[in-house]
């Protein structure tokens, strides 16, 4: 029953829509309206041309100061379909002030809007499935409207209510709620991407500085689309609080760390102790690497460039807690120290002047300030000197420099017949008794035995 009073309501509003077309077409007034149309759309058509061929001509410069790269018969085309969207706008709103009858002109209107939100969306929507998705809901709109379905279709989807504890939304809430949070993150998207381009040209904030700002407005931005969105569903913020309170605790004990990160990561921009471009050395090795350089600081962790050519992502918890050393902070000079052992019978004053000559023929070593040697200790079996000198390129690697200074060294000490020492040790034997060494065979051994006496005289060896 109920079913065929549907198909009976939408059969008289079909008759009533070819009728009312019908008398429209039939009037001077929807001739007019036919004939503004066609007009609008052809000064859409024409102002789309011109901005086409004007792109054509200087594409090159607006690549240059653009972003991203746009292609000009598109960008055209859209605009075209604005440019007709506010004519037929404009029109109807004359028709209005005027009391003159405006169906065909509220119809163009709504499809106009139709086909430029397709034609946004097949632009900046990569994806088929989602691209179609937009189409179709576009169609389905846009059949609603002509047939005068939308208010009742409306009616029946805010009628139906979907509950959750003490939220309650209706299906026609919940749709104007996703419609809204999509075209609000599109343009918050836009608005951070805009921002963060222009602070990027700042040439008065640092890294740091422009980071923290780019996350809090990022943060603010979403905060405000999500508020936004509650409220276009028509949910408040008490009957969130009463039925997300114990949701909310128990996210927010799995998401201790994350919490944490977040609250360190503020903590450092704010504070600097780390910035974009630092070499630091870590107390606890990650993957085998024990320093590297700060590529890009974020709200959760920190990207960390090695010369190994891997990436590390380092929760900023570990910057806080753990002890890390910036070997940049100021500049970008680094002192390396390299410990030398000569023997005690070198020249000590010569092995210096080498070490130190050495060196300054490395080209990465710096010659202000001056490499220097300094005699650390008179050890066991060395004299214990320590090399230090500076680069101020350490992104370029540290082993490698400490190994072309060894390699000249080595090739200088011994050219000028300084010894590198290495562990010597006497072994002096003190025994009152005889000490006989026997060869292992079956012959006796009374004649070709040696014996070592305690006064150091020695018997004849074995054959």
């Amino acid at each position: 029953m109920k079913n065929s009073i549907f198909s009976d309501n939408v059969s008289m509003l079909f008759t009533s829509l070819v009728q009312g077309l019908r008398e429209d077409l039939a009037h001077p007034i929807g001739l007019v309206q036919i004939g503004a149309i066609g007009v609008t759309y052809l000064i859409a058509w024409l102002l789309a041309r011109i901005l086409h061929q004007y792109l054509d001509k200087g594409i090159e410069k607006a690549k240059a100061r653009m972003r991203f790269i746009l292609s000009p018969a598109h960008f055209a085309k859209i605009l075209g379909y604005l440019f007709w969207l506010v004519l037929v706008w404009f029109c109807q709103v004359l028709f209005k002030e005027f009391k003159l009858p405006d169906n065909l002109l509220h119809m163009t209107l709504n499809l106009v809007i139709a086909l430029l939100v397709i034609r946004l969306a097949s632009f900046y929507i990569k994806s088929t499935f989602w691209s179609r998705f937009v189409y179709v809901v576009c169609l389905a709109v846009i059949s609603l409207r002509i047939f005068k379905l939308w208010e009742p279709t409306v009616k029946l989807l805010d009628s139906m209510t979907i509950g959750l504890g003490k939220i309650s939304i209706s299906v026609w809430g919940l749709i104007e709620a996703i419609i809204v949070f999509i075209l609000l993150w599109a343009a918050a998207g836009a608005a951070n991407r805009f921002i963060a381009h222009w602070l990027m040209t700042s040439t008065k904030l640092t890294y740091s500085d422009r980071t923290l700002l780019q996350r809090v407005i990022k943060a603010a931005t979403v905060a405000v689309v999500i508020l936004i969105t509650l409220r276009a569903a028509g949910i408040h913020m008490t009957a969130i609080a009463v039925t997300g309170g114990a949701v909310g605790l128990g996210i927010g004990v799995g998401l201790q760390k994350i919490g944490s990160n977040l609250i360190s990561g503020i903590m450092l921009l704010i504070s600097k102790p780390i910035r974009q471009g630092d070499m630091i050395a870590f107390e606890k090795s990650f993957g085998g690497v024990n320093w590297g350089w700060i590529m890009q600081m974020g709200l959760n962790y920190v990207q960390v460039g090695t010369r190994n050519g891997s990436l590390l992502l380092i929760p900023n918890e570990v910057f806080v807690t753990q002890k890390i050393e910036n070997l940049s902070y100021d500049d970008n000079l680094v002192r390396l120290k390299m410990p030398i052992g000569i023997s005690y019978g070198s020249d000590l004053n010569k092995a210096i002047t080498l070490a130190v000559q050495a060196a300054m023929n490395i080209d990465r070593v710096l010659k202000v300030p001056e490499p220097k040697c300094l005699v650390g200790e008179f050890g066991d079996s060395t004299v214990n000197l320590q090399l230090r000198f500076w680069i101020d390129d350490p992104k370029n690697g540290m082993a490698n420099v400490k190994d072309a200074v060894l390699l000249k060294i080595w090739d200088s000490f011994h050219a000028n017949g300084i010894e590198i020492a290495f562990p010597q040790r006497d072994l002096h034997i003190k025994s009152a008794v005889p000490l006989k060494i026997l060869k292992d065979d079956p012959q006796p051994v009374a004649k070709d035995s040696t014996e070592i006496t305690g006064d150091g005289e020695k018997l004849p060896e074995l054959d």
